[in-house]
């Protein structure tokens, strides 16, 4: 077995599972918290895939130039072909980050639009609330897995709660309360995530041709 076999099976960067549930979703929370990331994400891989593109682009510059290349030096030729050799490997590796960077595009822009559609449009007023909702759900989670790892509140947890606006602060610390820890558990253990249908697995499109 060849390793371009072997490679063919090699994945750089993350799977779906991971875009799905350990990035959009464990950072998100909330809808609009998942939202957020994806656009975060998205963003990402947009910023990323220009400076491949054009990497790509000045590397096949240096490859066409030295394929061209013509030396009556000896050594000067044997640098140029080695030269030559290398930047067609580099391209090689540079194609497996374009391919990986282009998928991992697609899924961060595929959850982008599914909860998009769920959101809405955005005032200010409604992202001001939503993002409101998106903190109060991160604290109460941060009070729980805090209870669940160690009995306790953290000291970070309760210095984020005090920073937050008292409305929003009396309601938490209602609700993470001592002899409401069995109900924040029962809260943790049951909040769904998946509030929104996640896309479908294969979305394919001109990335090329969205991107200008």
């Amino acid at each position: 077995m060849n390793l371009n076999d072997l490679f063919t099976d090699h994945q750089l960067y993350h799977s779906e599972f991971q875009m799905d549930n350990l990035i959009t979703v464990r950072a998100g929370g909330t809808l609009y918290g998942q939202y957020k990331q994806a656009l975060r994400e998205l963003y990402k891989r947009y910023r990323g895939l220009k400076q491949l593109y054009g990497e790509k682009e000045l590397l096949q510059v240096d490859i066409d130039e030295l394929a061209e290349k013509q030396s009556e030096n000896m050594f000067e030729a044997r640098r140029n072909k080695i030269n030559h050799t290398q930047k067609v490997m580099s391209m090689e590796e540079l194609n497996k980050n374009i391919e990986d960077t282009e998928r991992e595009f697609q899924r961060f822009y595929a959850q982008a639009c599914a909860l998009k559609k769920q959101i809405g449009d955005l005032t200010l007023e409604k992202r001001d609330k939503l993002d409101c909702d998106m903190w109060e759900y991160k604290l109460k989670e941060m009070a729980a897995i805090d209870y669940l790892s160690s009995g306790r509140l953290g000291n970070v947890t309760v210095e984020m709660i005090a920073a937050a606006p008292i409305e929003m602060r009396k309601k938490i610390l209602t609700f993470i309360r001592p002899e409401n820890q069995g109900k924040l558990i029962e809260w943790f253990e049951t909040k769904n995530p998946f509030e929104f249908a996640l896309p479908a697995h294969k979305s394919e499109f001109d990335i090329k041709m969205l991107m200008e």
